[in-house]
């Protein structure tokens, strides 16, 4: 239906339920359908590199969202983010706010922005991103990947 309709397919992985939501299990389920777009909550957490291995892996389909992961563990974050612009198109990784609450929402995305920032200053101070580029990732990451997977959000923002 997700592919039939155009609307990505969402799956809460990791985090809330522990047992049997380790990404690797979706593989095949993403295999089977090749038309849909599917888009991975809290990166995994706490299986965040097997998360940038599937966006690794499946680049055209395939959507690492980092929701409440700098909420989770900001460590586990930074290194997530760091890892997944090593092996996933940058253009694949979103955030998003998965809160009842306009406060809970904007402390998520607060403590998302700075944990991107860090990781992508981290990267030019390393002289391995040049600042510019880092810019354009960051935007990317935090408004315009998000407007690519979703389009019909464009005429709200």
């Amino acid at each position: 239906m997700s592919a039939k309709y155009e609307i990505p397919f969402q799956i809460h992985t990791g985090d809330a339920k522990i047992g049997g939501s380790n990404p690797l299990l979706l593989v095949d389920l993403i295999d089977a359908n090749p038309r849909t777009k599917f888009e991975l909550f809290h990166g995994g957490y706490p299986w965040v590199g097997e998360t940038g291995a599937i966006g690794m892996k499946y680049p055209d389909r395939v959507w690492i969202n980092s929701v409440w992961l700098p909420t989770i563990s900001y460590t586990m974050a930074k290194r997530a983010f760091h890892e997944w612009l090593d092996v996933a198109p940058s253009n694949r990784i979103t955030v998003g706010g998965d809160d009842s609450t306009a406060e809970g929402i904007y402390g998520e995305l607060e403590l998302t922005r700075r944990c991107v920032a860090e990781v992508l200053a981290e990267r030019v101070d390393q002289g391995d991103l040049a600042e510019e580029d880092a810019r354009q990732i960051g935007k990317n990451i935090l408004h315009d990947n998000a407007l690519e997977l979703y389009p019909s959000l464009r005429e709200h923002v």
